[in-house]
């Protein structure tokens, strides 16, 4: 329904002109074959792992970089690790030791030593995603994307999804994780999130409307230029399924916000 009527506003709109009679002839239709079955199964399978080898790998490690460097300066760090150093300090050698060993049961002091230095070590990274320069480019859409419930950290992932929407949940997964130091405690991306400040159903389903209709990814876009001869409508292809999303989102999130 959504295809249609947005089919009914271009044509209206943008592809005016007179209606050309569209002519398909049908091939005959067979049972298919194990062997055939097979042909196209590789075929289909053998096309992903390309993309997976190639786009998606370039596209994740592009990605990495960006929110990896440039990091936090000398002057933050030494901020974090004054504060570890205060911890540490004023813990006895006792409980200090116990944290530092490998045992699983703590006693009450040392676990409440290390939870506090896993808590620093997991604001030193939060602050050195946002300072990445991901992290500044999701900060800086952040005005905007509030409306729709989209946070900087998910803007990372957005952005990423521009060259393939494929990369969005790992994007995903990889902003949330960071702080969750603690090899042991690694759970699901939906456990994160859920745990999140500022998720909830609502937010997710704004997600998921966002990523289904906003721009398709590059490749896909570099394809339409080709078929298109111009990359006037590969651009429009960008621009306008990009602003269709962000108002179906911003109207689910309001809309959702607002009910529940």
């Amino acid at each position: 329904l959504g295809a249609l009527l947005v089919a009914r506003l271009l044509r209206s709109t943008v592809i005016k002109g007179e209606s050309t009679p569209f002519v398909m002839e049908l091939p005959p239709y067979r049972l298919p074959t194990i062997r055939g079955l097979l042909i196209h199964t590789w075929e289909r399978t053998w096309q992903y792992m390309k993309k997976a080898g190639t786009v998606i790998l370039g596209i994740s490690i592009v990605l990495w970089a960006m929110m990896t460097f440039p990091g936090m300066d000398e002057t933050k760090t030494a901020e974090f690790q004054a504060r570890r150093d205060a911890v540490t300090q004023a813990a006895p050698a006792g409980v200090l030791a116990e944290v530092e060993s490998d045992q699983e049961a703590l006693s009450a002091n040392a676990r409440a030593v290390k939870e506090e230095l896993t808590a620093i070590d997991g604001e030193e990274a939060q602050a050195g995603l946002r300072n990445s320069i991901a992290g500044r480019i999701g900060v800086a859409m952040e005005g905007i994307s509030s409306l729709a419930g989209f946070d900087w950290r998910t803007n990372i992932a957005l952005v990423g999804g521009f060259a393939a929407k494929e990369v969005v949940v790992s994007t995903l997964g990889t902003a949330y994780s960071l702080g969750e130091v603690d090899p042991e405690e690694t759970g699901s991306l939906g456990d994160r999130l859920q745990a999140a400040p500022g998720w909830g159903p609502v937010t997710a389903f704004s997600l998921m409307i966002f990523t289904i209709f906003y721009a398709p990814c590059f490749v896909t876009v570099v394809c339409i230029a080709r078929e298109t001869g111009s990359w006037k409508w590969a651009g429009f292809s960008v621009v306008f399924n990009t602003a269709l999303a962000f108002g179906l989102s911003v109207l689910t999130y309001q809309v959702g916000s607002a009910i529940f």
